[in-house]
């Protein structure tokens, strides 16, 4: 299991994540919307539908991916998953707001 570094949002205000190096994308914001709900990542799915059902999980992975030629794509990528507003970035920064 991977480890993700959590900064707390207190009083509404958005959790942040950061996703381990060699860590997908996708994993690193199953892992970070389990964590804020209390859901174990393998129960989600059936908690709050898939996560395909809100963006492409490979699609996800791929948009960041370190590339020879060009390094990693600059930008972010929002979208909405189990009640939160989901936010990552080329960091592997996931960011959830309620």
């Amino acid at each position: 299991m991977t480890s993700m570094t959590a900064s707390d949002g207190a009083n509404g205000s958005p959790t942040t994540y950061q996703a381990d190096p060699d860590q997908s994308l996708s994993q690193a914001v199953l892992e970070a919307v389990g964590e804020a709900t209390g859901v174990d990542q393998l129960e989600l799915a059936d908690e709050f539908g898939p996560l395909y059902h809100a963006i492409d999980p490979s699609a996800l992975d791929s948009l960041f991916r370190e590339r020879a030629e060009t390094g990693r794509s600059m930008g972010s990528v929002t979208f909405e998953y189990a009640g939160y507003l989901v936010s990552v970035d080329r960091t592997g920064q996931v960011t959830l707001t309620s």
